[in-house]
Formats: structure tokens, C-alpha cells, sequence
């Protein structure tokens, strides 16, 4: 026999539901277990911030269907697969999207653009009251490799409509548009909070925006997301030096003092595994006082193993498959029957 029937069906059977079990829920599972361990000591006067960077939801547009109906479902359930993950784990006070939301957000009509706005909602789904800061990325309103779409801007203004400085307990976070150059303007007492600049590009390395932003708000810490990578850049106050560090996984926790004399940019990287980069999560941050805020990222098992494993398995299945129904037509096939075989034995020659 090609294989021994009964022991290969045991395995085509076992050996994908195992893949299928470790992949889309074990796998995700097990990821808290690599974080760093970021807590609250008191958790009256503790703020948790969850950043979520470029998760850019595929369009329709970019791959025809019904290859695109399967690759959005796959990478829609991926987001919130390790969103629900991150979200039951650290139990985020403020949730803050860097922008770039959807992958054709800048070019889509406004059906489309609602559909996208509905998936999102769908993909960072939240069981609890909590306050979202939302911000626009080039992917969303254009201003990178096209100009920026006016009417989209109003489209994105209406569908995430909210100010552009938000406060919540000790922090205030203000918006800044770094894609169309707008500083948002902070209430009176906002010097009593802890001021965080979030922004889609990055603002300190745009020179002259980068130090009226700083005049305008005088930010203790910004954050942006844009370039899909984790790391942060420590610059002199007075703009004089500054030098950039990667943040990657096993990397201590890390703590920023506001008093000292620099400025810190954290750049979170994206959450989604389509942008070309095995190093993806979210960062998360806690403020605890007016003094300091401790940093880390929240990384994400990556996805591509996941589906070559899927693909050696379903080629594994189709090959079996194949070769036994061949097998089983080949023994089917009538035998040639010689004279000597319909001869009594002992007159055979």
C-alpha cells in the first residue's frame, strides 16, 4: 500500500487542527509571557496609554476579488486577534491612533470610506469605557505621494469628530497635524497636566514646525508613528543634538524624566503584519506622575510562518490526496490475463 490508511488519516487529521490551534490562538496566547512588565503601583492616580500605529485595513482596491475578500478577512482577524490580547492584558485608560487607519483612505469614495471607518471599529472593539484619541495619517487624507485630499479631511473631521486637545485625569494630549503643519492650541491650565504631542509624521526632525510646535505646547514627550519601526530619539532641549535608539523586543522598560534637559520622540511601529516588517505590536505607556512615564511595546507574534504553515500543510493534504486516487485508479485497471494463468497448474509450462 502507498501509506498505511488508517495511521495517515489519523495524522492529516491531527496534524492541521494542531497548526490550526497553535496558529490562531496559542500562538497569541503565550505572547504575554516576552512582554516587559508594565504596571500601575497605585492605580487611582495611574494612567495607561495603549498606541496604536498604522494598522492601515487593506483596501478593495489594491488586490481584485475574491483574493481581496480573504486577505482582508485574514488580516482584519490578525488586528484583532492581538488588539483583544493587549487590550485584556494591560486594561488601557486612553487609547491613541497615530493614523494611517486604512491603506486607501485618501482615495476611496465615501461608501468606501465609511466601510473601512465600520471595520475599524469592528477590529479595536473595546468592552469598557475608555477615552480614544484619534489622528489622521497620509494614508487617510493623503499629503505623501499624492496632495492632500480637502474633501477627505472634512470626511475624517465628521466621522472622528472631537477636539484637538484632550484631557483625561493627569495628561493632555494634543493633536498635532504634522501632515498639514497645524498646532493645536492647549486650554489655560493645561501646565497643570503632563503634555503629550501625538502626531502621524515625526515633529522634532521637521526643523522649523518641529521647534514652533515646541514653543506653541512645550510638550514633555511626543509620540508618532509613520515609519513602521519601534525606537525613540533623545534630543537636546535647545535643538543643539540628538541622537536616535532602537526599542526592540527583550529591551528593558524604558523610563523617561521629564526634567531632564531633553526631549524624547517615541516612534511606536505598526501593528499590522502587511508593512513589510516581522517587528510589529503596540506601545504602551503608564503615568504615574508629573515627573516621568515608562515606555514599552506590547510586540505581536508574527503572521507569514503562520500562513507558509498553512500552505506546506494544504499542499501536504493535496499531494496525499492526489497520490492515493492515482493508486486507487492504477489498481483498478484490468489485468492482462496470459494463456498460461487459465491453464490447470500442473500443465503450465
Amino acid at each position: 500500500m502507498f501509506l498505511r490508511k488508517s495511521a495517515t488519516l489519523k495524522y492529516l487529521i491531527a496534524v492541521p487542527l494542531a497548526v490550526l490551534f497553535y496558529c490562531e490562538w496559542f500562538a497569541f496566547v503565550i505572547q504575554p509571557l516576552f512582554w516587559q512588565d508594565l504596571a500601575c503601583k497605585n492605580e487611582e492616580s495611574c494612567t495607561k496609554i495603549l498606541f496604536i500605529a498604522d494598522p492601515q485595513i487593506q483596501g478593495e482596491m489594491a488586490v481584485s476579488a475574491p483574493l481581496s475578500v480573504l486577505f482582508n478577512w485574514d488580516s482584519d482577524r490578525y488586528l484583532q486577534s492581538t488588539f483583544s490580547v493587549v487590550l485584556k492584558h494591560f486594561k488601557p485608560d486612553v487609547l491613541v491612533y497615530l493614523g494611517d487607519l486604512m491603506d486607501e483612505g485618501s482615495v476611496s469614495s465615501s461608501a468606501q470610506f465609511h466601510g473601512y471607518v465600520k471595520r475599524l471599529s469592528n477590529i479595536f472593539d473595546v468592552y469598557y469605557p475608555i477615552v480614544q484619541v484619534w489622528l489622521p495619517g497620509d494614508n487617510d487624507i493623503g499629503g505623501e505621494n499624492e496632495p492632500i485630499n480637502q474633501n477627505k479631511v472634512a470626511e475624517f473631521n465628521r466621522v472622528f469628530d472631537q477636539p484637538s486637545v484632550i484631557t483625561f485625569r493627569n495628561s493632555t494630549f494634543y493633536k498635532v497635524n504634522s501632515i498639514m503643519y497645524k498646532v493645536p492650541q492647549g486650554p489655560d491650565d493645561a501646565d497643570l497636566n503632563v503634555k503629550i504631542a501625538v502626531s502621524h509624521y515625526p515633529v522634532l526632525s521637521k526643523g522649523v514646525f518641529g521647534k514652533q510646535v515646541n514653543n506653541a505646547i512645550h510638550p514633555d514627550i511626543y509620540f508618532c508613528a509613520h515609519e513602521h519601526v519601534s525606537k525613540y530619539m533623545k534630543q537636546k532641549k535647545d535643538f543643539s543634538s540628538k541622537h536616535t535608539y532602537l526599542l526592540q523586543s527583550g529591551d528593558p522598560v524604558l523610563d523617561v524624566r521629564f526634567d531632564e534637559d531633553f526631549l524624547y520622540e517615541v516612534f511606536v511601529p505598526t501593528c499590522s503584519y502587511r508593512m513589510g516588517t516581522s517587528k510589529i505590536g503596540y506601545g504602551a505607556a503608564i503615568l504615574e506622575n508629573h515627573h516621568s512615564l515608562s515606555y514599552t511595546v506590547f510586540w505581536s507574534p508574527q503572521r507569514f510562518p503562520h500562513l507558509v504553515a498553512y500552505l506546506i500543510v494544504a499542499a501536504t493534504v493535496a499531494l496525499y490526496a492526489g497520490c492515493s486516487c492515482l493508486l486507487r485508479l492504477i489498481s483498478r485497471q484490468p489485468r492482462l490475463v496470459r494463456t498460461d494463468d487459465i491453464l490447470p497448474l500442473l500443465h503450465r509450462k
